[in-house]
C-alpha cells in the first residue's frame, strides 16, 4: 500500500471523505465502510486498458448522440454513507455543468480493470456496492490478462451476469454499442493456452 499524507484523521463519512481527499497532497484513495484506503501503484498494462475503455466509451457517446461522459480515476462514485469508490472508468449521465465536482452525479456505468491486489475486493465488495447505487446499470470487471469482461447488468430486480471476450458490447441504459476488442488495443497476443 501507499503512503496517504497527510494522515486520514479516522472513521469519516462519505462527505467528509470527499472534502479531506480534495486536498493537494493526498494520494490514491477510497473510502470503504468509514476507512480510508489507498489505492495500490498499476501496471503499464492495466493503465493501458484504462485508456483503451474510456475511448472507446468516448467514440460510443459521441456516435450515440448522448448527454454522458466518460472519467478515468477522477472522479468519485458515492455508494452510501460511509463508502466512496473510484472506479477505474465511470460513465456520468447527469449534470454535467459542474466541471468542479468531485463525484459523479448520475453514474450508469462502472468499469474496474482487475489485478492482482484488487481481485476479491472488486468481485465481491463493490459489486454489492455500486448495485446498491440505483443509477448504476452496469458493472463492467475487465480481466486484461485473460482478455475478458465480466458484464454484470441491472434488469428489473435482478442482476444479470455475461461473460465476453469479444464482439459487441450493447448498454442500455445509456443507450452504447461498442467493441470490446477495443480495450485490448496495443497488448501482446495472449500465450496459446494448452489443449
Amino acid at each position: 500500500m501507499s503512503h496517504i499524507t497527510p494522515e486520514p484523521p479516522g472513521p469519516m463519512t462519505s462527505q467528509e471523505f470527499l472534502a479531506w481527499a480534495t486536498q493537494d497532497d493526498v494520494g490514491r484513495v477510497e473510502l470503504i465502510d468509514g476507512t480510508v484506503v489507498a489505492m495500490a501503484a498499476e501496471t503499464a498494462r492495466h493503465g493501458l486498458v484504462k485508456k483503451n475503455i474510456d475511448r472507446a466509451f468516448d467514440f460510443a457517446i459521441e456516435r450515440a448522440g448522448r448527454a454522458c461522459a466518460s472519467f478515468v480515476d477522477s472522479i468519485a462514485v458515492e455508494i452510501d454513507r460511509s463508502s466512496v469508490f473510484i472506479p477505474d472508468v465511470v460513465i456520468d449521465c447527469g449534470d454535467l455543468s459542474d466541471l468542479d465536482r468531485i463525484s459523479a452525479s448520475e453514474p450508469v456505468v462502472v468499469v474496474e480493470v482487475l489485478s492482482r491486489s484488487t481481485t476479491r475486493h472488486d468481485r465481491s465488495h463493490k459489486l454489492l456496492g455500486y448495485f446498491a447505487t440505483p443509477s448504476i446499470a452496469h458493472y463492467l470487471i475487465v480481466m486484461p490478462i485473460e482478455r475478458r469482461v465480466l458484464h454484470h447488468a441491472r434488469e428489473a430486480d435482478e442482476i444479470r451476469t455475461r461473460i465476453l471476450g469479444t464482439g459487441t458490447l450493447a448498454l442500455e441504459p445509456p443507450g452504447l454499442s461498442l467493441s470490446i476488442d477495443d480495450f485490448w488495443r496495443g497488448l501482446p497476443e495472449p500465450a496459446a493456452r494448452p489443449t
